[in-house]
């Protein structure tokens, strides 16, 4: 009996290891969808080390010992991988296989939100941190930095974003898809202000002139998007000390959390003591801030990053009363600012993404102007869904909805009694989609709907938007878009008069871009209509009776752009180049005419030198505008003078040396190294005899130094 058993128990190990050891075959071919048969491609079990690849003939056999239901993957250069779920048997499975062109590949693009060329990304003018950092004429400043690019004007005694005959206001700031109500620090006329947000806690900065995604609105002209830093790499350290102040940081970094803080403080008393100003300082700027990013993963593929800002700032300066003979009024601002944005952001199977993001500011003014007191508070607030499937590498469709209220408040007061108190209530709300798809291998197009209402207008818009592309060649492409932007007015305007309308853009905009070998050409021709823009009387501004959105104006230009990064060593540059058409009537505008921000002619160019001997990298930017216009109240007409053309030269180096394993850079930057006298414009007062006595707006000095010394440490 013995015996019996023991042979059994061979047999039965011997059929257990043929059955343990039985495997299944896959063999087929592969080919594209010409029929031609592609060597090389790539056949493999998702998640094991299973594979194979395909003979000359295109054929493949792939043998594996694994169970169940397994996914295969088919993947070849230049083509749309594809994956099938298959049954494993202990049999042969016969599957053929056919490989879609990826013109993304071929061209070696960055794929942007699921296509290629109608995308932000790949339409706009995408700069990195880096870039923002190094360019002379910037200072660390992003807006700065984006006044370099074309489309936009230099507007010197105001900082702001101005772009293709636009408003400041007309442009938006957007970090992680929320809007950013107050993305400059406060300041008082004629003085220019600067972007809250340092470069580095960005990815990327995207600047996109105009036609952009019907993900955002309430911005007639174009929209600033930055994307904020994923989970950074290592914990370190840094200490920061410039010629206006000091700064230092910290990042700690595990597995799958992280936490950044920074702290900024600045005082430009000691640099205005050294350097001459025309202005009348009583009390030099002063400020400090302070950020915390926090980064945690969640779950496989969950992200939250919040990011959270504070800064208190304040001032006090002499500043011309054109109202009393151009005599000088004392003004006393102290500005708080706090900011909050977090964005969780997932993704599934079969191609769903989510991102829910939410945002609060608060903004709080104290301004004293002479014997007069105002006190404004801006409360603000965004929750955002957006949910994103992609059915194809081809086709993707997103929808989403968010919701923005706002509420605004602001006390006046003067000495002799007289208080007015504005108060706006906006609870705003929009419903967008988007389609985007690759059509024939060369062709990309986005169509998008949104949809917006204003609770304090009581008034609902619909904005369809079309972006299209063409890839003529591997190297050029030919894009359009089109479509229509709300904007609610501001609230300054809307605590007079809440009878009025969205104020209404129609973007027109044909590109030519050339991109090969470190080069990129772009020529951009565009049509600007604007709608029911607000208008009052400048003689009666505080009568809301004379209110009205029956402003209208256009504006019509072309810009030409080229970068160059490869053709000379260690040398980066680029041109711009904007010529613009425009006009309008709105606000206090007493006929339509070129706006005093939108001079005719803009060229920049910036230039970066890196000598590796020297570990040193030299930076020059120069800016040239055509005059601006401006009225003459002792002339006839309106916006009837111009002033003369504006010119700046910046140059900046920038010494890079290790310290203590990391990192470290000596900067040094100065401003109109020419010491020209730009004027910006003219201010009026009148004389006791009635004369008008004209008084130039120009820069608080005539340049301006900088020097920093920034530590990294472990």
């Amino acid at each position: 009996m013995t015996k019996y058993i023991f042979i059994l128990a061979i047999l039965l190990t011997q059929l257990l290891t043929f059955v343990c050891n039985a495997q299944t075959t896959i063999k087929g071919n592969v080919t594209n969808t010409s029929g031609e048969k592609l060597t090389g491609a790539t056949i493999i079990l998702k998640g094991t080390i299973d594979g194979t690849i395909s003979n000359g003939n295109g054929d493949y056999e792939l043998f594996t010992h694994r169970k169940g239901t397994q996914v295969l993957t088919v993947s070849f250069l230049g083509y749309v991988p594809l994956t099938q779920s298959v049954e494993m048997k202990d049999t042969v499975i016969n599957l053929n296989f056919q490989l879609r062109n990826n013109p993304t590949e071929l061209k070696d693009i960055v794929i942007s939100a699921g296509s290629f060329e109608a995308s932000d990304k790949k339409k706009g003018v995408t700069l990195k941190p880096l870039d923002i950092l190094t360019t002379p004429s910037a200072n660390g400043d992003i807006y700065g930095a984006i006044a370099t690019l074309p489309g936009t004007s230099v507007v010197g005694e105001d900082g702001r974003l101005f772009v293709r005959g636009g408003d400041a206001y007309e442009s938006k700031t957007i970090i992680d898809g929320l809007v950013v109500k107050k993305p400059y620090n406060s300041s008082t006329p004629d003085l220019p202000t600067r972007g809250r947000f340092s470069p580095s806690l960005f990815a990327g900065t995207t600047f996109s002139s105009g036609g952009y995604s019907a993900q955002y609105g309430q911005a007639l002209s174009s929209a600033l998007i930055l994307q904020t830093e994923g989970m950074p790499q290592k914990s370190q350290w840094g200490f920061g000390l410039l010629s206006v102040g000091v700064s230092g940081s910290e990042t700690l970094v595990d597995s799958r959390t992280s936490a950044s803080v920074s702290i900024d403080y600045s005082d430009l008393q000691p640099y205005f003591s050294a350097i001459k100003q025309r202005i009348k300082w009583i009390e030099a700027p002063q400020s400090i801030g302070g950020t915390l990013s926090i980064r945690q993963k969640i779950g496989q593929n969950g992200m939250l990053k919040v990011m959270s800002t504070f800064s208190s700032s304040e001032f006090k300066l002499w500043s011309p009363d054109y109202s009393n003979q151009g005599e000088l009024m004392r003004i006393d601002l102290k500005n708080s600012n706090y900011f909050l944005n977090a964005l969780y952001s997932d993704g599934w199977g079969d191609g769903w993404t989510l991102k829910l993001g939410s945002t609060l500011q608060v903004d709080r003014n104290k301004i004293k102007p002479g014997t007069s007191n105002v006190n404004e508070q801006d409360l603000y607030g965004q929750l955002k869904l957006v949910i994103r499937k992609e059915f194809s590498p081809i086709l993707n469709i997103l929808a989403g909805a968010d919701i923005t209220p706002n509420r605004y408040r602001q006390d006046y007061s003067e000495q002799s009694g007289f208080i007015y108190n504005g108060r706006v209530n906006d609870y705003g709300s929009a419903l967008f989609t988007e389609a985007e798809s690759m059509l024939f291998d060369k062709i990309a197009i986005r169509l998008g709907l949104r949809s917006e209402y204003s609770s304090v207008l009581n008034k609902s818009s619909v904005a369809p938007r079309l972006s299209m592309a063409w890839l003529i060649s591997p190297n050029n492409q030919i894009s359009f878009a089109s479509g229509l932007f709300y904007q609610t007015p501001e609230e300054t305007l809307l605590r007079f008069n809440k009878d009025l309308d969205f104020e209404q853009a129609r973007h027109f905009i044909l590109n030519y871009q050339h991109e090969k070998d470190g080069h990129i050409f772009r020529v951009e021709l565009y049509a600007k209509d604007y709608f029911h823009l607000v208008r009052y009387d400048k003689n009666d501004p505080y009568n809301g009776k004379k209110y009205t959105s029956d402003g209208n104006g256009y504006a019509r230009g072309i810009d030409l752009f080229w970068r160059d990064f490869k053709s000379l060593k260690n040398v980066d540059y680029w041109f711009s180049y904007s010529w613009i058409n425009s006009q309008r009537i709105y606000r206090d505008y007493e006929s339509k005419a070129r706006p005093s921000f939108a001079p005719e002619h803009n060229f920049s160019a910036v230039g970066k030198w890196f000598v590796p001997k020297l570990q040193t990298q030299f930076g020059a930017s120069l800016s040239v505008a055509s005059g601006r216009p401006y009225d003459n109240p002792s002339e006839s007409g309106f916006m009837q003078n111009e002033t003369k053309y504006y010119m700046d030269l910046s140059l900046n180096a920038s010494y890079i040396f290790p310290f203590m394993g990391k990192t470290s850079v000596l900067y040094t930057s100065v401003s109109n190294m020419t010491g020209r006298q730009n004027i910006f414009g003219y201010r009026y007062y009148q004389t006791a005899q009635g004369n008008y006595v004209a008084d130039p707006v120009r820069p608080e000095a005539t340049r301006f130094f900088l020097i920093g010394l920034f530590l990294n440490f472990k």
